[in-house]
């Protein structure tokens, strides 16, 4: 009798345990969502995304309703519009308009010209702040439009220009007066500017340099590419040739997730916009390309939740050809 009480002592021990972990399992998954139902964590805001047709030659603005999960198309600018922050009040959307290809296009009475761009989400109007050549401050000096940025609420701009070296300006577009800056030791672009701080990439490094106060820090000793969130604490990067996003948190200095594409999939990369933040910080916006046969591929706009861990597809548009660009339209600082 008392050999037959061990195996029935072991059954009942390992049921007690899986018990406790399911409840355990069921405990977290219930505080998670009464701190969500409590506030604790903000509701997520609206999310304005464009995409630019390098066919037809036109930057298509959408915009994600949060409350009911619903896209919709906001309205249109000839050219590529890209670079682009929306001010705090969601008026207006400011940019800047460069060639993509063919650059004859973007010349003065095109229609197209290259500037410094403004729509209003009011009236659906677009008005050419600044064109190319108001904004030249030499014979010689290109504009790199790629690494130039609104800042400000959309009424400054990081401007990049580049002769002999690539140098930066901090322009004023009410007032049309220009500082020079030096940002220390890059040898590339920038991928953005924040609450007056400019973030750029040296070597595989991360830089963040303080315009006010030049101070300089350093991230992530390994990285590339790099999105910032609006209050600078978070930073997103790709890894793996665009097969994984890593998320940082930079005040704790450690990696929050990573982010991994399947076999067939990469993430949209073509530029620094090619990821966003929403306002929070706790919703991480990437472009997601399940890729096909003759260069097409299924384009899904995604949202990771760095609370719940999980991502929501908010915009899926198939069979999008090789010339169609996504990029996120980032909040103004």
């Amino acid at each position: 009798m008392g050999r037959n009480k061990i195996p029935h002592d072991k059954s009942n021990r390992s049921k007690i345990w899986i018990s406790v972990i399911i409840g355990i399992v069921l405990l977290v998954a219930v505080c998670r969502i009464m701190v969500r139902l409590m506030g604790d964590v903000p509701a997520m805001e609206d999310i304005y995304f464009q995409a630019y047709d390098d066919q037809i030659l036109e930057t298509v603005i959408y915009r994600y309703d949060a409350d009911n999960g619903d896209v919709c198309e906001v309205g249109k600018v000839a050219g590529y519009f890209h670079n682009c922050k929306i001010d705090s009040e969601k008026k207006y959307i400011t940019g800047v308009r460069s060639p993509w290809y063919p650059e004859e296009t973007y010349s003065a009475g095109s229609g197209m010209e290259s500037g410094i761009l403004r729509y209003s989400l009011e009236d659906g109007t677009s008005v050419l702040l600044r064109n190319e050549q108001q904004m030249s401050i030499g014979n010689k000096e290109d504009i790199v439009w790629d690494y130039s940025f609104p800042f400000d609420n959309g009424e400054k701009m990081l401007m990049c220009y580049e002769d002999e070296k690539i140098q930066y300006l901090l322009y004023d577009l009410k007032t049309q007066k220009a500082k020079k800056i030096e940002v220390p030791n890059r040898n590339q672009g920038v991928y953005d500017i924040r609450n007056g701080k400019i973030w750029y990439p040296m070597g595989n490094r991360i830089m963040e340099y303080n315009a006010k106060t030049n101070e300089i820090r350093e991230y992530l000793p390994d990285a590339g590419q790099c999105t910032i969130s609006d209050d600078g604490r978070k930073v997103s990067y790709f890894r793996n040739h665009a097969k994984r996003i890593i998320l940082y948190d930079t005040g704790q200095e450690k990696k929050v997730c990573t982010l991994k594409a399947g076999w067939n999939k990469t993430f949209g990369s073509s530029s620094p916009y090619s990821c966003g933040w929403e306002k929070s910080g706790n919703y991480f916006c990437y472009i997601e390309h399940f890729n096909k046969f003759f260069g097409s591929s299924d384009i899904r706009i995604k949202v990771y939740n760095l609370f719940t861990k999980t991502s929501k597809c908010i915009y899926l548009q198939r069979n999008a050809p090789a010339m169609v660009t996504y990029e996120f339209i980032r909040n103004a600082d």
